[in-house]
């Protein structure tokens, strides 16, 4: 289920909530509305059970692959605080945001991925079919080719006669890192290499900050207490680290210590989320803080991927330009070498 479709539901159904609407009522109006199937027929049978007696939160468990499990919890909340309205426009201020994050990497990352695709589509051609045509010509002439022609011819060859197996084995190794990485072990090493990136590893930590801060405020505006907040945004973060710290700090704070303290043991989360927490905890609003350390880290992240798409557009540009440098110098080489010998 997309994010918009599902924030678009859940933002109807609270307005409707909020002008009186009875929620049986409210529920079958969005519904009736234009929806994906898969949606509409999970609000069909959500309306049935609440009409079966059933409570709001106990009907959305029903289906999982609708809504989230977090989102669910959220619901509870709401129904138990007599505010599941407030609730649920602040569950689709979440999935909008969600939304807008994964929008910005696949913007980000659209351009860098057609020109990779087709400029190895280019060298592949060029390598297995073009040059070994341009280069038979100066070996049917007896003459001896350039040290980098010969390589590149060399490489060509190895592309021609074993490129079928160099790109089965690449998969075959893709497939295995996958599998790996879903592994408890596997998933937490991968991250610890990822989160040593100069560049890369900053601005993930900060997207499961991002994640982590906007659950724990609507989680908490909702009216859940810290300890289930903290459990509810560990499903969330989409780092298996950052959801081990948060065990952690859940079982601290069930001590009853601080959360900033708890959270600042590890090196995984931003200093300016702790020192939020921390005012938050101190002046007795730190669902507002969290919102703000949410607010922040978005933009943030939002500068960080406009500046990497701005960089590796040019970057791309340049290294496509080498190759392509590489691939001429090795075809015109022998074309200077064969007209000095003819002087």
């Amino acid at each position: 289920m997309r994010a918009r479709d599902l924030s678009r539901a859940l933002r109807q159904l609270s307005t409707l909530l909020s002008a009186g609407v009875p929620l049986v009522d409210a529920v079958g109006s969005v519904r009736n509305r234009q929806l994906p199937p898969a949606l509409a027929a999970a609000l069909t049978a959500v309306q049935t059970d609440i009409t079966a007696g059933e409570s709001f939160e106990r009907a959305l468990r029903k289906h999982p692959s609708v809504f989230p499990l977090v989102y669910i919890g959220m619901v509870r909340a709401g129904e138990a605080s007599g505010a599941l309205d407030r609730v649920l426009a602040q569950i689709a201020d979440h999935a909008e945001a969600n939304a807008r994050l994964q929008a910005q990497f696949r913007s980000a990352m659209t351009y860098p991925a057609v020109m990779m695709l087709v400029g190895t589509g280019i060298v592949v051609f060029l390598l297995s079919y073009v040059v070994p045509q341009v280069t038979r010509v100066f070996l049917e002439a007896g003459q001896t080719l350039p040290l980098p022609t010969r390589m590149l011819m060399a490489a060509g060859q190895i592309l021609a006669d074993y490129g079928l197996v160099l790109l089965a084995v690449a998969a075959a190794a893709a497939l295995a890192l996958r599998q790996y990485s879903q592994t408890e072990a596997g998933s937490r090493r991968v991250e610890r290499i990822l989160f040593r990136l100069p560049w890369l590893g900053t601005v993930m930590r900060n997207v499961a900050m991002a994640r982590f801060a906007h659950t724990m405020s609507t989680t908490l505006a909702g009216g859940m207490t810290l300890v289930d907040a903290l459990e509810v945004s560990r499903g969330v973060t989409g780092s298996a680290l950052v959801s081990d710290a948060l065990v952690e700090a859940s079982a601290a704070v069930s001590r009853g210590e601080q959360l900033a303290p708890s959270l600042s043991r590890g090196d995984l989360f931003n200093p300016m989320v702790l020192d939020m927490i921390a005012v938050g905890e101190k002046s007795g609003a730190i669902d507002s803080m969290m919102t703000r350390a949410a607010e922040t880290l978005d933009e943030e992240v939002r500068v960080n991927v406009e500046t990497m798409s701005s960089l590796l557009e040019p970057l791309m540009i340049l290294a496509m330009a080498g190759v392509v440098l590489v691939v001429v110098l090795a075809v015109l080489l022998p074309v200077f070498e064969m007209n000095q010998l003819i002087r």
